[in-house]
């Protein structure tokens, strides 16, 4: 994985997570590149297990898929098995774990929390600005409260993409991008309602696909036609008569 600013930042955090045996929370909106530099933060260390909660079952079903991904024996033995691995878990999509009714208590949330006092394991949370909004909101940010507080360390992404940003990304595919490359990327990764830099990874992907298979040159009128036929072609016939 290319790393930029952000991704730095990002794992920054989770390092800290690992050494500290704490809690954190990386929190920003879709599409700025939260999942993919989590899961490639865990796949370079050691016990360090990346989640994708479960958008059904419960505590059950988090439970299991944290054994599996740990190679714990079983979901009874879970938190002495942790403990001894001294593992960190990155919990991505928490806003799952959040009560589906009014009125729901957030034992999800509560059994992390004491699954992190009990047995050691240090947890990221991972999420858009959602989840810790509902978090802090009536009668579920005073059962929450202790969970919140546990929070050593909050790496708050900001919706913009800066030129910098753009600039970390782009070199993936240009050895050194232009000032006129930046800017054009920089606004295709913060046009409102297209994706944010998830957006800029998907073309620039295509873009370095279609430059090696037809030998073309990566300037700002190849990815501008790159984009065009990206997101603009039509590629099913309109409706006849």
């Amino acid at each position: 994985m290319i790393e930029t600013l952000l991704t730095n930042e990002i794992f920054k955090t989770l390092d800290y997570a690992k050494a500290r045996r704490c809690c954190v929370l990386i929190q920003g909106r879709t599409g700025r590149g939260k999942t993919e530099a989590a899961k490639s933060w865990c796949r370079k260390r050691k016990d360090a297990i990346y989640i994708d909660c479960p958008a059904e079952g419960g505590r059950p079903a988090l439970a299991a898929a944290i054994a599996e991904a740990s190679g714990a024996p079983n979901v009874n033995d879970l938190q002495a098995f942790l403990a001894g691995k001294k593992t960190t878990i990155v919990l991505d999509e928490c806003a799952r774990l959040l009560p589906q009714k009014h009125g729901e208590r957030a034992t999800i949330l509560e059994w992390l929390r004491r699954l992190h006092d009990q047995s050691g394991v240090a947890l990221a949370f991972i999420a858009t600005d959602f989840f810790i909004r509902i978090c802090s909101a009536g009668a579920l940010c005073e059962y929450l409260e202790q969970l919140i507080g546990r929070f050593r360390d909050k790496l708050l992404i900001p919706d913009y993409v800066s030129e910098q940003e753009a600039n970390d990304i782009l070199a993936c595919i240009m050895s050194q991008p232009s000032q006129e490359a930046i800017i054009w990327a920089t606004r295709v990764a913060n046009e409102m309602g297209k994706g944010g830099a998830r957006r800029l990874w998907w073309l620039l992907d295509d873009a370095a696909d279609i430059a090696k298979q037809t030998k073309r040159t990566i300037d700002v009128p190849f990815l501008q036609a790159v984009l065009k036929d990206y997101e603009g072609r039509q590629r099913l016939p309109e409706k006849e008569g």
